[in-house]
C-alpha cells in the first residue's frame, strides 16, 4: 500500500469516500475541503493499491499540533487495516506533535449507537486517549481524543476554530460542555 499527498487524478474517488463517510452535519462544504488542500491548510493524505484510492486522510497543522479534520476508508475495504495503516503513518510522520480528532460522543440512544462504540474503540486501539474535553454544536456531541499530550480546555476552542475557520466555526455553534459519562 502507498501513502501519498492527494494527486489530482484522485479527487473523484476521494469525494466518493467523502460523502459516504460522513453524514451531512459533520462535512464541510466539499469545495471548502478542496480549497483549504489547495491554500495548503490541510494535507491531504492518500491510502492506495493498485492506482485505487483506498481512503484519505485530512490534516491541519496548528501549533504544537495536528487535526486530523478527516479520515475515511472505503466501504468496499473496511475492517482491513487501512485506517490503522494510516494513522500509524501519520504518528510516525509526526512523532513530535500532539494528534487531535473528534469523534461522536458515546450514547446509549443514538441510532448508531454499535458504530460509535467500534470508532472509539478503533481509535483507542491505535494509541489515542479520550482528552475528557467534549463539545456540542450543529454536527451533535462529540468527544475530542489525542495520541501525544493532553488538550487542555484552553487549547480547545482556538484549536478547532482554526481547523474550520472562522465562518463555519461561529455556523456551528461549537461550545465546550461538561463530561457527564
Amino acid at each position: 500500500m502507498e501513502f501519498t499527498p492527494v494527486q489530482n487524478d484522485q479527487w473523484s474517488e476521494i469525494k466518493k469516500i467523502y460523502m459516504e463517510a460522513f453524514p451531512k452535519c459533520e462535512r464541510k462544504p466539499y469545495f471548502a475541503l478542496r480549497y483549504s488542500v489547495q491554500t495548503g491548510k490541510t494535507h491531504m493524505m492518500v491510502a492506495s493499491e493498485n492506482h485505487q484510492v483506498c481512503g484519505f486522510i485530512a490534516l491541519i497543522s496548528y501549533k504544537n499540533a495536528i487535526i486530523v479534520d478527516y479520515l475515511a476508508v472505503s466501504s468496499k475495504i473496511w475492517s482491513k487495516g487501512t485506517g490503522s495503516y494510516m494513522l500509524k503513518k501519520i504518528q510516525q510522520q509526526f512523532s513530535d506533535k500532539n494528534i487531535i480528532l473528534l469523534i461522536e460522543r458515546p450514547d446509549d440512544f443514538a441510532k448508531n449507537r454499535e458504530q460509535r462504540i467500534a470508532r472509539r474503540k478503533f481509535y483507542l486501539k491505535n494509541g489515542f486517549t479520550s482528552s475528557n474535553l467534549f463539545i456540542t454544536g450543529v454536527s451533535g456531541d462529540m468527544e475530542i481524543m489525542n495520541c501525544g499530550n493532553v488538550l487542555s480546555k484552553d487549547e480547545c476552542i482556538p484549536l478547532l476554530k482554526y481547523a474550520i475557520g472562522n465562518l463555519f466555526f461561529r455556523l456551528s455553534h461549537i461550545k465546550l460542555i461538561e463530561n457527564n459519562l
